[in-house]
């Protein structure tokens, strides 16, 4: 699983570029008038008589309001927004009215709001466009990370007669506990999430413990103790030599819209997620072992060979060679099973996806907030969890976490260290432990001057990667000699990090192609990393221009159209074998290549090293395969990370594992009385 560093999306929002339209809002059918109440942030509040809104759930604002017609130009706004970092209302206030250039304060004074981290309110006018005079009344409250702005707007000459109705719509704002959409805090979870790409099975590039493995499920799955357990599958057995897998389906399995799975259902989801009319970006690197798998994905055919549903319970599935890791292959979500009447209803499919999961989708409103709800007839018995809620980039997670917001988050290396310290009052919240991942600086060995292994090995022995794990990784993470990571097996612990060596990087440019470092051309590089890029300057002399992509989706297809020469990343095992990560990794034709590189005598070694049965033996050749990657300098390794949390007290059934696996149904809310 890809584990892409430092790829975060802040959302910003400013005030200098908004401004009201007075009679956006006619009174209509279905407008809203009177008390207003949005559970979905946690306020009501009351609309002046005959004052009429239009509620924005999926925009912004929330609330756009108008008064009577007699009133011209008299109007209000309710925002939401979500702060990345801790602020007053007073100071937000004041630096998003500064926006509008000169204004008169007539009156600027805190305000009470109960259950409010602060409040402010503020009187001020201004020159609008075209000369007009605009008076303003503004009450922001803050109350963790949300930022709620009621303003309302009139002409100087207005302002007298809707002053009192100004001033009871704004004290008319009421906090109350968010229940987005009957998601109740006292059964749900919520948790801060990033930017979704896909809910598709097929096009999943990030496991089980992502949204799609719990909405979809496949035949088996990885428990918290990485052990390969029954999922869809009630059993399985395995011909003699290791190629024949014959699958019997449990009984009570059925979509979330009560139809039951099939074999069928099987073989057609991997038919499709092998279609190259899908276009996954994965498919072949963990249904690629299926005899045929090859043919489908080249659109020589559209029928899957290797797999038979040979009646509505039995799956059998023939693979290429004994492949002692193939089972653990079908833990991704690209070989779970989708429904093909839900998937044949349109482009839009995954907006209401049918899925055999522990949860179903309730609510999705892009970019803001998605909403699972349990699946009362799920197969494995049903969640305790009655929701769980997902925070689309809803500002500092850890802010939100310490406001009781939210009751999962992974932390950074400040906050680990206050959560470390006894005394800390989130100290019996945090949860650490060992994660199979690397951090790795990776090259496309194709684009110059990337294309000559002395530059990257330059490149990498300029790196004082000692001191960046002690000083910005705060001793965290450990230092990494190698590509498997600590505890995986085929680690190989006699693996020696390479030295900070200025002057031997210096002589690799100069014995390099290309003559020495004031010949490269200029590295445009995607490390998420300043150190890598100031070494670069100071040590070596290079110009380097750092390039940043703030949208997943936008790295993701860059990474899969190998149009990034130099960039950091990471690998986060899917399942505990080294074939995870050396062959999904650096096989020449693997999906996940995203550095060019092709080697002939390392597939021949990873294809022998994926058929070994004696373990000892494979161990070696994949440690051999792991050195050969190593000497052609192809990524250079930095750190193992760790995995930290903290989770509230109350979320019981939460488990740090080394591989991410999917832990919603196994979870609980359990408030003290």
């Amino acid at each position: 699983m890809p584990k892409f560093l430092a790829l975060i999306a802040l959302l910003v929002v400013g005030l200098a570029s908004l401004s009201l339209t007075p009679g956006l809002v006619s009174p209509q059918d279905g407008a809203v008038s009177g008390l207003y109440r949005n559970t979905t942030e946690g306020f009501s509040v009351t609309l002046p008589e005959g004052w009429v809104g239009e509620e924005r759930e999926d925009s912004r604002p929330l609330l756009l309001i108008s008064a009577p017609s007699v009133n011209s130009g008299v109007g209000g706004q309710l925002w939401m927004f979500r702060s990345s970092e801790d602020t007053s209302a007073e100071e937000w206030g004041n630096g998003q009215i500064a926006n509008f250039g000169t204004v008169t304060i007539m009156s600027s004074n805190p305000v009470s709001v109960p259950d409010s981290s602060s409040a402010h309110q503020t009187t001020f006018g201004y020159q609008g466009e075209g000369g007009a005079l605009i008076q303003e009344l503004w009450r922001v409250v803050v109350r963790g990370s949300q930022i709620f702005l009621l303003r309302v707007q009139a002409p100087p000459d207005a302002w007298e007669s809707i002053a009192d109705q100004a001033n009871t719509f704004v004290d008319s704002f009421t906090l109350e506990t968010p229940a987005p959409f009957g998601a109740s805090r006292d059964d749900s979870l919520f948790q801060y999430w990033g930017e979704i790409v896909s809910l598709d099975p097929a096009l999943s590039r990030f496991g089980p413990a992502d949204l799609v493995g719990a909405i979809f499920s496949g035949l088996v799955k990885l428990d918290t103790d990485l052990n390969l357990v029954p999922d869809i599958a009630e059993s399985w057995t395995i011909s003699d030599d290791g190629t024949i897998y014959t699958f019997t389906l449990k009984n009570n399995v059925r979509f979330h819209n009560g139809t039951a799975v099939t074999a069928a259902d099987f073989k057609y989801s991997w038919e499709r997620a092998l279609d190259p009319a899908i276009h996954s970006p994965v498919a072949l690197t963990y249904l690629g072992d299926i005899v045929g798998a090859g043919d489908v994905a080249e659109g020589l055919t559209g029928e899957l060979s290797g797999v038979e549903a040979l009646d509505d319970r039995t799956i059998r599935v023939t693979i290429e060679a004994p492949y002692p890791y193939f089972l653990s292959k079908l833990v991704y979500p690209t070989a779970y099973v989708v429904d093909r009447a839900n998937v044949e209803s349109g482009e839009d499919w995954t907006d209401v996806p049918n899925g055999t999961g522990p949860f179903k989708l309730k609510v999705w409103q892009k970019d803001q907030l998605l909403i699972l709800e349990r699946n009362e007839d799920w197969y494995g018995g049903t969640p305790a969890l009655a929701h769980s809620v997902y925070l689309i980039f809803g500002g500092s997670p850890f802010q939100m976490y310490e406001n009781g917001e939210i009751d999962i988050v992974s932390l950074g290396s400040f906050q680990i260290d206050r959560a470390r310290d006894p005394s800390s009052t989130i100290h019996d919240q945090l949860r650490e432990g060992t994660a199979f991942c690397t951090s790795y600086l990776g090259f496309n060995v194709t684009q110059p001057p990337f294309d000559d292994p002395k530059v990257r090995q330059a490149l990498g022995l300029a790196l004082e990667l000692d001191k960046q794990v002690e000083v910005s990784r705060r001793g965290l993470v450990q230092r990494a000699a190698g590509i498997l990571p600590p505890g995986m097996p085929a680690h190989n612990e006699d693996l020696v990090p390479f030295a900070f060596d200025v002057q031997t990087a210096l002589q690799l440019l100069d014995d390099s192609s290309y003559g020495g470092a004031e010949n490269l051309p200029i590295i445009r590089s995607y490390a998420s990393n300043g150190a890598i890029h100031w070494a670069w300057r100071e040590y070596l002399g290079l110009e380097e221009e750092a390039v940043g992509i703030f949208e997943l989706s936008d790295w993701l297809d860059r990474m899969d159209n190998l149009e990034l020469g130099v960039f950091t990343a990471g690998w986060c095992a899917d399942y505990p074998d080294p074939q995870n990560f050396l062959d999904v990794l650096f096989q020449s034709e693997s999906e996940s290549n995203n550095f060019a590189y092709s080697n002939p005598d390392l597939d021949a070694l990873l294809e022998e090293a994926a058929v070994e049965q004696d373990t000892a033996r494979r161990t070696d050749l994949y440690q051999q395969a792991e050195q050969m990657i190593l000497d052609d300098w192809v990524v250079v390794p930095l750190w193992h990370n760790r995995e930290y949390s903290l989770v509230q007290t109350y979320v019981k059934g939460y488990e740090v594992t080394p591989i991410e696996v999917q832990q919603l149904q196994n979870l609980s809310i359990e408030r003290a009385p």
